[in-house]
């Protein structure tokens, strides 16, 4: 594990454990429920695929930021849920200095792709699963994690990043929540 990974990890830890109890209560083989999961990921993902969206051509982390975006892939599940909503409400997320936000958002947006596969086993047949299976090469996260690390050289960099990390996480982590108390 490279420094940044690490640093990322460790210090993020508590954030992530706080998103995975605000989803934990989505029923996966529950259709209304999984809908609802699905717009919870919608929420976070709005404003945070935007601000990676706006710095694209600014960052080599994003050469390949089209074939990373899921947007498409979630509205597409939910249109076939017939479950997408009318008006979106995005969190207004974090603007930390632009390598580092962009390195602490990629953590988290793939990392949420890895646990996605997860996700999609859990699925029935004849649900959608474009957003969770998004498709992508197997060593994707590890070429990531090691550009994030070359970006992330000093200390106050892993700082922004982890703050940005920390951002992304916390727009999820409200998103569940919110989403959670609405699909009961």
């Amino acid at each position: 594990m490279n420094p940044a990974h690490r640093v990322l990890r460790d210090r993020t830890a508590e954030a992530h454990a706080r998103v995975d109890a605000a989803f934990a209560h989505y029923a996966l083989r529950d259709r209304d429920s999984y809908a609802a999961m699905l717009r919870a990921h919608l929420d976070a993902l709005v404003p945070l695929e935007a601000s990676l969206t706006r710095r694209q051509d600014q960052s080599p982390l994003l050469a390949d930021w089209e074939a990373r975006r899921r947007l498409p892939a979630l509205l597409a599940d939910l249109d076939a849920l017939d479950a997408r909503p009318s008006i979106l409400e995005p969190v207004a997320t974090s603007d930390a200095s632009p390598e580092a936000h962009i390195a602490g958002t990629l953590y988290v947006l793939e990392g949420s792709r890895l646990g996605g596969k997860f996700l999609a086993r859990q699925l029935p047949s004849d649900f959608p699963r474009r957003y969770l299976d998004a498709d992508q090469p197997s060593d994707n996260w590890r070429k990531l994690l090691e550009k994030i690390n070359i970006v992330l050289y000093d200390s106050e960099l892993r700082d922004s990043a982890v703050e940005a990390a920390l951002s992304a996480f916390d727009v999820f982590e409200r998103s569940g929540l919110k989403w959670s108390m609405k699909a009961k």
